[in-house]
C-alpha cells in the first residue's frame, strides 16, 4: 500500500489536471518518479509497480485535458523508471512500464496529440529493438502490444492518407518484427505480424490504401525473414495477413492495396506455407495471450 504522504502526491497529480495546473502535476510526477525509484532499488517489485500505475493513470489524464506537457512528463518519468528497472532487471516491473507507455500513446492517438503519440511510440521502439537484441521476448512482446495499440488508435481517427504517426508505429513494428525473426523469436515474430494486420484491418476500415500497402510490405519483409530462419508460424501468420488484405481490400475497391498484397504473398515458396492444425492453434494462443496482457495492464 502507499503511504498516506504517496496518496497525497497522487490526488495532488489528478487535481491540478482537473485544474489545469502543470506545475502541481509536474510535482507530482517528480515525486512519483523518485519513490519509485527508490521501491526498484530496494527490489520492492509490488509496490514499484503500483507506482508505475500510478504516473501511467495521470500521464492517460493529462492527455485526456488536452495538457501536452504533463502527458509528456509522465512518459518521461516512465522512461526513468524503465532505465532502473531494467538494470534491476525486474521484468514485471519493465513489462508494465512498456505497456504504460502504449496506454498513454493510444489515449493520445485518440485524442489527436500527435507529439505525446510519436513520443511514447518512438520510446516503444528504441525499446524494442533493445529487447530482441537481448532475446527478452516478453519484454518485446510487451512492446509489440503497445506500438500495435497506439497504431491502431492513430489509424481510427481518419488521417487522410499515411500519417507520420503510423508511418513511425508500421516502420518500428516492422524493424522489430524482422529482428525477431532473425533471433528466433517465434512468438514475437508472429506477434508483430498479429499486431500489423489488426492496423490493417482499422486502415481498410477508414479506405487508407497507402496506410494498407506499407503494412503488407512490413509484413512482406517479416515473413521473409522467418521464411530464411525456417519458422512455419511466422510464415503461415504472414502469408494468412496477407491473403486476408488482399480479400477485404478488393472488396473495399482498394485496388493498389489488394494488388501490392498480392505481389507480397506471391514472393512466399508455397511449400514453406504449412497451413497445419499446430500451426493455428500456435497463433491463436499467442494472439490470447497478448490480449490478456493487455487487458491486465489497464
Amino acid at each position: 500500500m502507499f503511504s498516506k504522504e504517496e496518496d497525497k502526491m497522487v490526488s495532488m497529480g489528478f487535481n491540478s489536471i482537473n485544474e489545469g495546473f502543470d506545475e502541481g502535476v509536474s510535482k507530482a510526477l517528480n515525486f512519483l518518479t523518485e519513490i519509485g525509484t527508490d521501491y526498484l532499488n530496494e527490489r520492492k517489485e509490488p509496490e514499484a509497480e503500483k507506482t508505475v500505475v500510478s504516473i501511467k493513470e495521470i500521464g492517460k489524464a493529462a492527455t485526456l485535458q488536452g495538457m501536452e506537457n504533463a502527458a509528456v512528463n509522465a512518459i518521461r518519468a516512465l522512461e526513468r523508471l524503465l532505465q532502473r528497472s531494467i538494470e534491476q532487471n525486474m521484468q514485471d516491473t519493465t513489462i508494465r512500464v512498456l505497456l504504460s507507455f502504449g496506454a498513454i500513446g493510444k489515449t493520445a492517438a485518440e485524442q489527436q496529440m500527435e507529439t505525446v503519440a510519436k513520443l511514447a511510440a518512438s520510446v516503444l521502439g528504441k525499446s524494442g529493438n533493445t529487447a530482441a537484441l537481448l532475446n527478452n521476448e516478453r519484454e518485446t512482446m510487451a512492446v509489440i502490444i503497445g506500438l500495435g495499440e497506439i497504431g491502431k488508435a492513430v489509424t481510427r481517427v481518419k488521417f487522410p492518407n499515411l500519417s507520420e504517426n503510423t508511418a513511425i508505429c508500421i516502420s518500428c513494428l516492422g524493424d522489430i518484427g524482422k529482428l525477431t525473426a532473425q533471433k528466433n523469436l517465434e512468438e514475437a515474430a508472429v506477434g508483430v505480424e498479429l499486431m500489423l494486420q489488426e492496423m490493417a484491418a482499422e486502415a481498410m476500415q477508414e479506405n487508407l490504401q497507402d496506410t494498407v500497402r506499407s503494412i503488407a510490405g512490413s509484413i512482406e519483409e517479416v515473413g521473409k525473414k522467418a521464411e530464411d530462419e525456417n519458422m512455419e508460424s511466422a510464415v503461415f501468420q504472414a502469408s494468412s495477413a496477407l491473403q486476408t488484405i488482399v480479400s477485404y481490400a478488393g472488396s473495399k475497391y482498394l485496388n493498389d492495396a489488394s494488388i501490392a498484397a498480392k505481389i507480397a504473398l506471391e514472393s512466399f515458396n508455397e511449400l514453406d506455407i504449412i497451413n497445419d492444425e499446430d500451426n493455428i492453434k500456435n497463433i491463436e494462443a499467442i494472439r490470447e495471450t497478448m490480449r490478456a496482457l493487455w487487458v491486465n495492464s489497464k
